[in-house]
C-alpha cells in the first residue's frame, strides 16, 4: 500500500502512519487483580519493542491499540483493512479514526483540508 499520507489514530491520540502496519488484529487481554478481560483492536508496526528486567530482556512487536472494548470487534480489522485498500486506490490523504458506540466499533475517515479556501469543509466517510 502507499498510503503515505494517511494516519491512523491510536487509543491515546498518537498517530501511525498507515503505510507502517504491517498487520492488523483483535485479541483479548487476561483478567487481572480484579479486572475483566477486554478486547483491543490493534495496527502492529515492524518495528521491535523490548520490555523486561536486568536479568531477562524481551522484544516483540510494537503493537498500537486503536481501540478497547468489552464485546469482541467482530469484522473489525477487515473492515479497517477494506477501508485502508479503498484509501490507496484513490490516493486518499487524512485520517482514519475508531470510535466506540453502543452498535460496536465505527471506521471513519476524515480527509486534510483542501488547499482550496473555497472548498466544503470535509466530510467523515463511514466504512
Amino acid at each position: 500500500m502507499g498510503l503515505t499520507r494517511v494516519w491512523i489514530e491510536t487509543l491515546d491520540d498518537g498517530l501511525v502512519r498507515a503505510d507502517h502496519v504491517v498487520e492488523v488484529l483483535a485479541h483479548r487481554t487476561a483478567a487481572f487483580a480484579g479486572k475483566p478481560a477486554r478486547w483491543l483492536l490493534d495496527v502492529v508496526l515492524p518495528v521491535g519493542q523490548g520490555a523486561g528486567t536486568t536479568a531477562q530482556w524481551n522484544l516483540g512487536a510494537s503493537h498500537r491499540t486503536l481501540a478497547q472494548t468489552a464485546d469482541e470487534p467482530r469484522g473489525a480489522a477487515e473492515r479497517l483493512v477494506r477501508l485502508l485498500c479503498e484509501l490507496d486506490d484513490c490516493d486518499a490523504a487524512g485520517v482514519v479514526t475508531v470510535r466506540r458506540d453502543p452498535d460496536g466499533l465505527h471506521l471513519h475517515f476524515r480527509p486534510f483540508a483542501s488547499a482550496d479556501a473555497s472548498a466544503a469543509p470535509p466530510t467523515p466517510v463511514h466504512a
